[in-house]
This record gives C-alpha cells, structure tokens and sequence, in this order.
C-alpha cells in the first residue's frame, strides 16, 4: 500500500458523509409540507371565507322576500267575469295633491270580459289626463321613454290607464325597478318609484308569453 492509499483510508471519507447526510436531512425537512400552524391558518380562513358566503346568501334570500312581499296577487270575480291581479305599492310615498304623500300604486289586471290592463291608482289628487296623455316610464338605469295613457270619464277610483298593457308587462318583469312620471291636476309631474324584482310571472298565467 503506497502513501497515497494510506492517506484517503475509509475514515478519512468519515466527515465529509456526516456533513452530506445532515444536508439531505434538512432538504427532507423543507420538503416536508406546510407546518401545524400554516395548516390552522389555512383552515381558519377558508372557515371565515364559508361564513362570508352564507352570510352574503343569507342577506340575498332575506332581500328577495322582501321584494317578493311587495307583490298581493289576487284572484275574484269581477261584473260577472274572472279576474287576476298583480298590484304593488310605490317604493316612496308621493305627495300629488299638495296634502301630503300617499303611495301610488301599480296594477296589472286580466280579466275575463275586459281583457289585460295596467293602471295607476292615487289615495289623493287626480291625474291630469283627460282623455288622454302621455307618462314616462324608466326602467333601471335606462333613459326613460313615454307611453300613452288615459283617465277613464269616472270617480269611482283615482286611476289612469297605461294603454299598452303587455308593453309595460315586458319591462316590469326584466326590470329590477321602474320609475313611472305622470301628469297630476295639482300641477306638473310626479313620478313614483317601483321594485318590481320580486314579481311572480306565475301568479298571471299567460302573461308570462307577453314578456318574451
């Protein structure tokens, strides 16, 4: 055995495995996946993000029942015929004859004899609009576009006819609010204000066919 062989003997190589094997053991360690507390983070934030989330559904189903509340449907005969109605009050009360607001409301009727309308009716005031007149109908954020209407020649009831029925059917059910300006005897305009989101296409069969 020359000298050169004597010198690199099997404990010479002693250190250098140690110090290979405690790298390979701390790459091991880095390797590992995410620790206890990184693992009860995560854990934590998806919990609040879940809460988050039914939070966020639980105000959405509270806020469409009430706007589905909005909405009385009814179902009667009327001067001898079948009649459904789909009604709902203004948003804001509106002040049309200078004594103070009242709400305005939106009717859509079918009925047997008389056929589809859609009206306003007022608790005060009248409407400026015999025999006939123009209103202006927004719906969201569009710009509002006018629709005749008219007053029938009657005192039974404040009320003023939107002439095209189906027309406004077909806004009211795509809209999630609809804002109607109509002449008042008082002088000038008002304009009532209406969430309609939570209409129920059901509840005036056939109608639904008129929004298509």
């Amino acid at each position: 055995m020359d000298a050169m062989t004597k010198q690199r003997s099997p404990g010479a190589f002693l250190p250098a495995c140690v110090f290979l094997a405690a790298i390979a053991l701390l790459s091991a360690c880095g390797d590992g996946g995410p620790s206890a507390a990184e693992k009860a983070a995560a854990a934590r934030e998806a919990e609040l993000a879940a809460e988050a989330r039914a939070r966020e559904e639980g105000r959405a189903r509270i806020e469409a029942q009430r706007l589905a509340a909005l909405w009385k449907y009814q179902q009667a005969t009327v001067g001898g015929g079948a009649q459904v109605t789909a009604a709902i009050l203004s948003t804001d009360n509106v002040d049309t004859d200078g004594r103070g607001a009242k709400p305005v409301q939106l009717v859509f009727r079918d009925h047997a004899s008389w056929g589809r309308s859609s009206y306003l009716v007022l608790q005060g005031g009248d409407f400026d609009c015999r025999p006939r007149c123009s209103v202006s109908v927004a719906v969201d954020d569009q710009a509002p576009a006018p629709m005749a209407a008219r007053r029938p020649n009657t005192d039974e009831a404040i009320a003023m006819f939107i002439n095209d029925a189906e027309a406004l059917w077909r806004l009211t059910a795509g809209a999630t609010h609809i804002s109607i300006e109509f002449p008042v005897k008082a002088g000038g305009t008002r304009t009532a204000r209406f969430d309609v989101a939570g209409l129920d296409e059901s509840k005036m069969p056939g109608w639904s066919a008129a929004s298509n």
